[in-house]
């Protein structure tokens, strides 16, 4: 075999004939092909990324699209671009975990771990125990397989049937002691397998059967069955049952009775001794299983994936392919791997012999070829190659900056330079065509076969590519042209720097454009089957405007979030009219009205897209080139497909210890954690995003990228938690989920507090408002004594005022000897009483008193005997007076009596006036003194005045002294008795 090959190696591909290429073809089918070695595009799960323990035995996915990882360190579960431990804390504490089982609506999971049996629901782990109340160990090799109502595991190399439910577990021996006896094989168990109502299991050197009725059928070799360790049974697809041991890999076809063995051909070899030995089926329906060099796949003949696809150069020691196409292993010291697209996209790169990057322009040849170019070369992959060869031009300056490629309507490759070269290659002769002067951006043949070439400075034309003559398009301006497409009509479009122009027939039209477009820069263009423009600037985004039939295209900005930031490298159509437009940041494709986004995470070599490489094959596959190789998207169906967003709530916590759905907790002061988990998801951390808030309290939605989210302080009552998960590639978000609960209120806060703080807060209100108005009542009560006081004082100080004010006025107005009026009140109280009695028609009469001899006195016995008789004469005239009658000192010894309504001639009245000066002597310290005095009298008259008035009194007094004193003289009497009777003068 290896002398054929080396034969087919010497013999040129082109020089095979047909005949000679299907044996070549049917060879490799028998020596088992290298799986057109594409490289693998690869996401490592370690510590970094939760995977505490790098070992994972088996890796398991469950009815809802959980996978699961067996460790040296515990149980993981994939929660989304990261794995994260289970049961810990939940009785799951072991650390060996060997293998799983889950149950077959993914609600339960049965664990076998290096000394135990385990049923985890979800929430907990319960420990399953044997008849004497001990655990159930495994070693490895043996496993535990889910059923209907329970479970079947084999340790100890005997099978144990778990039954019950809910924890109550009951174990037995599967197979009794005479079915034991009469089989001897099933004494030495190794792994078991549950295909529908069957069990199979390796049982010592061979494979066992069980049905559903206990009946046990033991393959020999003349069943097909070597005799060997069988560890691994798989039913695909087809039917077809798979078994493997660590040398032979056998298939049991549907209705055969003898397996057969599907042999591996050199230089794959199974001799390891491993019993790590997983077949696992993909959704293209192929079968893949370890090998010592790497991994081996079934599809109508074996397919080597080792290192030559990027893969370890060592086995794994675990592999399922999931329901999502996505291909999972697991390395010793290294964690587990993801191979990302496995079944959409394969890769080429250097690893591939594709040197020079990054790639900007695809071609597919006349032979099948597909072209790669580069800024190094032009690489080739032969149909059905797995390496990409550099392709020899008989040129004399190398190739290099390729940044254009066609396959013309004659069947050339034309192959366009970014200086400006242009080659022509066809039937491996190489023709350089033109040289532009300008630099080279796009090559474009359009329904009549026309070659444009858009420059940097303007638009070449080849109009007969063969007779290749490139002349300048001179009614286009002479900017940079970026793009070129042609529409439904045949007319052709130009995109370029400050101009987007349309060429129908010879009519050039200057395209008027409005709308939002930040500036008219244009570099990249697509035109969809319903007529839609897609336009790119020299700025991020996307802009779009239907095709009419003027010379005016209205642009709108495509409202797409990722869309917005992204700077396009290309924009096309697709033979589905889906549209692809490549940026920085990966692929964004619009299938319908669905965007998404493709980038590493499904499979891309590279999300750094190169500008303008994007080609569509005939089968509806899709090549992008990248800066670190190509991309070739074999089923976009299957990466566009719409597929929902799955949201779990995982765990609610606090404290560590996990919340029951509608648990009532007491109040504590610790955060309450909620950590999600989105099965099955792919997306990166800087695609996947979560928004939550709790309903009724934050109706406002706060986002995040982290699965946990901390409430650090809730408040009583229900607590409903809602979150959502966002896929940002997608455009896709699951549906909300909820999460409820309630916390009771701190005992301070519950009923009877709320009474007591009640009782409490009405007997404060109550003492506080006694106080108060106690407080209110004696202040009130010293207001009213300090106002008593003051009021007192001031009543006081009111009378030491009015005293002091009378004394002044007693003072000003009285004689202070006397105690008489003095001279100017009584004159004051004259004119007063003279007004009055004119403006009344009253009299009045005054009286002028004079002590006699009044200077004998004050020279016999002292002036202080004299002021003594002049103050006691005051003294009777004053308590002689009438009521209205008013007496003062008008000088010296003389008073002036003022007597108003006294009618004339009132003799009585004037000698009471005069007996009470003179009637009784008066007493002065001891000495008895006979004082008289001499009066004049007048009465007022109609035309005088109080000047006249005292007078005419002061004449009668004068009268009276000279008629001899003691006497009263009235005005206008003429004489007086001796009695001092008056008479008339």
């Amino acid at each position: 075999m290896a002398h054929k090959r080396a034969l087919l190696a010497r013999v040129p591909a082109r020089s095979l004939s047909r005949r000679a290429r299907c044996v070549v073809a049917g060879l490799l089918l028998l020596i088992g092909a290298p799986a057109l070695a594409q490289v693998a595009s690869l996401r490592t799960y370690g510590t970094a990324d939760g995977l505490r323990s790098l070992g994972a035995d088996c890796l398991v996915e469950d009815a809802q699209t959980n996978l699961w990882a067996c460790t040296y360190g515990g149980l993981y579960r994939y929660e989304g671009e990261r794995f994260e431990r289970v049961g810990a804390s939940a009785g799951l504490s072991d650390a060996y975990v060997m293998n799983v089982s889950p149950t077959a609506d993914g609600r339960g999971l049965w664990v076998a771990t290096a000394g135990n049996l385990y049923f985890w629901n979800g929430d907990t782990a319960a420990r399953v125990l044997d008849g004497q109340g001990a655990g159930i160990p495994f070693t490895v090799g043996h496993n535990v397989a889910a059923l209907d109502d329970g479970a079947i595991a084999v340790s100890k190399g005997h099978a144990l049937r778990v039954s019950g439910r809910n924890g109550q577990w009951q174990v037995q021996r599967l197979f009794d002691a005479p079915t034991e006896a009469t089989h001897r094989e099933l004494q030495d168990l190794g792994a078991v397998y549950r295909d529908q109502s069957l069990l199979w299991f390796g049982c010592g050197q061979t494979i066992c059967r069980r049905q559903a009725d206990g009946q046990v059928r033991v393959y020999t070799e003349e069943d097909g069955v070597p005799a060997d360790a069988w560890t691994s049974f798989l039913r695909d697809s087809h039917g077809v049952l798979w078994a493997r041991s660590p040398q032979h890999i056998l298939v049991l076809t549907p209705g055969a009775v003898r397996f057969v063995e599907r042999p591996v051909p050199p230089p794959s070899v199974l001799a390891t001794t491993t019993r790590h030995l997983d077949l696992t089926q993909d959704t293209q329906g192929r079968v893949l299983t370890r090998s010592d060099g790497g991994m081996l796949r079934w599809d109508g003949a074996w397919e080597r994936l080792d290192t030559r696809n990027g893969l370890p150069d060592v086995p794994p020691n675990a592999m399922i392919a999931d329901s999502k196409g996505e291909l999972w292993m697991s390395y010793g010291g290294v964690g587990v791997m993801r191979w990302r697209g496995y079944s959409s996209v394969q890769n080429w790169g250097p690893a591939n012999g594709l040197a020079g990057l990054p790639n900007w322009a695809l071609a597919r040849d006349a032979q099948g070829g597909m072209l790669f170019g580069n800024e190094r070369d032009v690489f080739r992959l032969a149909p059905g190659g797995d390496r990409v060869a550099r392709m020899t031009f008989n040129t004399d300056a190398p190739i290099r900056d390729v940044f254009a490629l066609t396959l013309g309507p004659d069947k050339a490759v034309w192959v366009g330079l970014y200086r400006g070269d242009l080659l022509r290659v066809a039937d491996g002769q190489t023709t350089l065509v033109t040289t532009l002067p300008h630099r080279l951006r796009r090559i474009y043949f359009d329904r009549r076969g026309r070659l444009w070439l858009c420059t940097t400075e303007g638009v070449y034309v080849i109009d007969d590519p063969a007779h290749p003559v490139a002349h300048r398009f001179t009614a286009l301006p002479s900017v940079s042209f970026g793009d070129v497409e042609e529409d439904a009509q045949g007319r052709l479009w130009f995109a370029g720097k400050g101009a987007m122009m349309r060429l129908d027939g010879s009519t050039v039209t200057p395209i008027k454009i409005q709308g939002d477009v930040p500036n008219q820069l244009f570099d990249k263009l697509s035109i969809g089957t319903d007529g839609t423009v897609w336009v790119s600037v020299d700025d991020a985004g996307l802009f779009r405007g239907p095709v009419e039939a003027g010379d005016t295209l209205t642009l709108k900005a495509v409202d797409d979030p990722l869309i917005r930031d992204s700077l396009p490298y290309f924009i096309r159509h697709d033979r589905q009219g889906r549209l692809w437009v490549g940026g920085s940041m990966g692929v964004d494709v619009l299938q319908g009205t669905q965007w998404t986004r493709l980038n590493e995470t499904n499979g891309l070599i590279s999300e750094d897209i190169s500008e303008g490489a994007f080609f569509e094959d005939p089968d509806g596959s899709v090549w992008v080139g990248s800066s670190r190789g190509i991309s070739h998207v074999l089923h976009p169906d299957r990466l566009l497909a719409k597929a929902p967003v799955a949201l779990r709530i995982e765990r609610v916590e606090r404290g560590g210890k996990r919340i029951a759905p509608g648990a009532i907790l007491p109040w504590e002061q610790l955060p309450v954690r909620v950590t999600l988990n989105t099965p099955g998801s792919i997306a990166g951390p800087d695609m996947l995003r979560f928004r939550y808030r709790l309903r009724g309290r934050q109706d406002a939605w706060i986002e995040t990228s982290s699965r946990v989210l901390d409430f650090p302080a809730l408040g009583s009552g229900e607590q409903v938690v809602e979150v959502q998960a966002i896929d940002l590639a997608r455009r896709a978000q699951s549906d909300v989920m909820s999460f409820s609960f309630e916390l009771q209120p701190p005992w301070w806060r519950s009923v009877p507090a709320l009474v007591l703080w009640t009782l409490l807060a009405m007997a404060v209100v109550t003492g506080v408002w006694r106080w108060r108005v106690g407080a209110i009542v004696a202040r009130k009560r010293e207001l009213e004594r300090l106002v008593a006081a003051r009021t007192a004082e001031l009543e006081a100080d009111k009378r030491a005022l009015e005293l002091a004010r009378t004394a002044l006025q007693v003072q000003a107005t009285h004689d202070g000897l006397t105690g008489l009026r003095n001279r100017t009140s009584i004159m004051e109280l004259l004119e007063k009483e003279a007004h009055r009695a004119r403006t009344q028609g009253t009299t009045l009469a005054i009286a002028l008193l004079d002590l006699d001899h009044f200077k004998q006195v004050n020279d016999t016995h002292g002036h202080l005997v004299g002021d003594a008789v002049l103050s006691g004469v005051a003294d009777r005239l004053a308590h002689n007076m009438r009521g209205s009658d008013t007496i003062g000192r008008y000088g010296g010894e003389e008073l002036l009596a003022v007597m108003p309504g006294l009618l004339p001639p009132a003799m009585q009245r004037l000698q009471a006036l005069h007996d009470a000066v003179g009637a009784r002597p008066l007493n002065v310290d001891g000495l008895s003194l006979v004082v008289t005095c001499s009066i004049g009298v007048a009465w007022l008259r109609d035309d005088e005045t109080p000047t006249d008035l005292l007078r005419r009194a002061d004449d009668g007094l004068y009268r009276a002294k000279r008629e001899g004193r003691d006497r009263v003289v009235v005005d206008g009497v003429h004489d007086a008795a001796s009695d001092g009777t008056p008479v008339l003068a």
